[in-house]
């Protein structure tokens, strides 16, 4: 008998030692993939080259893909229509309401992270403006990025460095990735408001990306 007990308090340890070393691995979640089966479609794909505006430097690409609920919203909208001011912010419409969608930045060269925080602030600032998100998501996203991002406070985004942002129905995750496959930083966000703000920031009137990204639709 004390020995059936013995046996049985190893295997338990065994197992329990087995599940603190499996966690991290059943944790890890595989990277968004901007070329996953559900991202793929006649209206699926957006994409820019963003330039630094005076020396004309490159400075990021931008690729966006759609689900496929938001490929047939987007289908509806262009159907028969030909390029028009009107047509493009139906697009735009399409994209900021889009809750199954993937953005990623690549960069093209080195930026420093309080760089990058401004644009993104700028961004908050453009989305707030046209009444797409609340003053009170806009502070609160301002005032946590520096701590989100506290992984590249030194770094910064290196040449080759992937941004990725996931939107799926109330959920945000946030992947940055480096050119050699390390992830820096990767973090989920639940609420619908958290998941709408990244969509909104792009698409936002005013912005340097709405423009380029929409007439990339190819009709």
């Amino acid at each position: 008998m004390m020995r059936t007990v013995k046996r049985k308090s190893f295997y338990l340890r065994v197992w329990l030692l087995a599940l603190v070393f499996a966690a991290p691995l059943l944790a890890a979640a595989p990277v968004p993939n901007l070329n996953a089966p559900e991202l793929q479609g006649r209206y699926s794909a957006m994409h820019m080259l963003l330039e630094k505006t005076i020396l004309k430097v490159d400075v990021l690409t931008v690729d966006v893909r759609l689900g496929k609920s938001v490929q047939a919203r987007m289908a509806e909208v262009v159907a028969g229509k030909k390029p028009s001011p009107e047509l493009y912010a139906n697009i735009a419409k399409v994209a900021i309401a889009a809750d199954d969608a993937l953005v990623q930045l690549k960069f093209l060269r080195d930026v420093e992270l309080d760089q990058w925080i401004e644009v993104v602030r700028e961004n908050l600032q453009q989305a707030r403006d046209a009444k797409l998100i609340s003053p009170q998501l806009q502070k609160r996203i301002s005032a946590g990025l520096p701590k989100w991002f506290a992984a590249l406070r030194e770094r910064g985004y290196l040449t080759g460095d992937r941004l990725l942002y996931r939107v799926r129905g109330d959920s945000l995750r946030t992947v940055v990735v480096s050119a050699k496959g390390e992830i820096l930083v990767d973090r989920t966000d639940k609420g619908k408001e958290e998941a709408s703000v990244v969509m909104a920031s792009y698409y936002a009137p005013g912005s340097d990306f709405r423009q380029p990204l929409v007439r990339s639709l190819k009709l």
